[in-house]
């Protein structure tokens, strides 16, 4: 069996730790539900559905009918939510990524429950403080909360390209080694987990940059910037709307050592472990606490 550092160099096993060994036995089948929040139809969806496929998973696409990128956790609270199956293992869901995650686990699988989620390939990079707005990252943690384990793959963007003959042809050529990648680390999980593919309510979060398999710079486990990957540019004509609004990159010369967007700007894959915690806990409470008269 190929370890992880097979298209990312040969220093790779030395960067990325524990995950990096390589494991004689054959890989363990998964079913698998694939989601994203660019639509069942997006090209990064199927590259990624393809290569699990290949490499033995049982695949089931449950994913929005058209693109939901920016919502997040968001989902729906009343009405209905219509779901087509397309066939061969495919249901398009009329509602965001949480909703179609939520269909997969208490209709789709509601008698057998799926071994692992995986959100993506994502059109774009979730690093930094965008996984709060990310839908591919927020499916990953519907999962995780719902019991599943779960995976959130993106693929960088160089938003230069957008205007090419050919848009963000890096992107798309990537999102086949960004499969390959995540099939690797999907073996690793299944050879090495026992009793779990991952610690409870904790997803992973990879990011894949905008570059041919030989070019990757290597493998980090990364923190989380506190810094945006993206920022939003407005173009206001006057006292009032329409306000026109564009995205741009992120001040990565701001993010923190080691963190998620400082590498994947240098050109790293990055993974990092997330768990939907947004308890400061009680170290942030002692300030307030001595301040306010709550009792404890």
């Amino acid at each position: 069996m190929r370890s992880i550092r097979h298209g990312v160099g040969a220093a790779t096993a030395a960067l990325f730790g524990t995950l990096i060994t390589s494991l004689a036995a054959s890989a363990q089948s998964l079913d698998i539900v694939l989601t994203n929040d660019d639509g069942y139809e997006a090209p990064g969806l199927l590259i990624t559905r393809d290569a699990l496929v290949a490499a033995g998973h049982n695949v089931t696409i449950v994913a929005p009918l058209d693109d939901r990128s920016g919502s997040g956790s968001s989902f729906t609270t009343r009405g209905t939510i219509d779901y087509y199956p397309q066939g061969g293992g495919v249901w398009a869901v009329d509602g965001t990524p949480v909703d179609a995650v939520t269909l997969a686990l208490v209709h789709v699988f509601r008698d057998d429950p799926p071994d692992l989620v995986i959100s993506g390939a994502n059109f774009g990079q979730n690093v930094g403080a965008d996984v709060l707005s990310s839908g591919t990252v927020g499916a990953a943690l519907a999962a995780s909360r719902a019991g599943i384990p779960a995976i959130a793959l993106s693929v960088g963007v160089e938003l230069r390209e957008a205007g090419s003959e050919r848009p963000f042809a890096s992107t798309v050529d990537a999102f086949a080694p960004a499969a390959e990648f995540l099939v690797e680390i999907v073996s690793q999980l299944a050879q090495s987990g026992g009793a779990g593919l991952l610690p409870p309510r904790t997803i992973l979060n990879v990011n894949y940059p905008a570059v041919g398999g030989d070019e990757v710079a290597g493998v980090r486990f990364a923190t989380v910037s506190s810094i945006r990957g993206f920022r939003q540019v407005f173009s206001v004509a006057g006292e009032q709307g329409p306000a026109r609004v564009e995205l741009a990159p992120g001040n990565a010369d701001r993010a923190e050592d080691g963190s998620d967007l400082a590498l994947h700007t240098a050109g790293f894959a990055t993974v990092s472990v997330l768990d939907g915690n947004l308890d400061a806990g009680r170290t942030a409470w002692e300030p307030l606490l001595r301040r306010l008269v709550i009792e404890r």
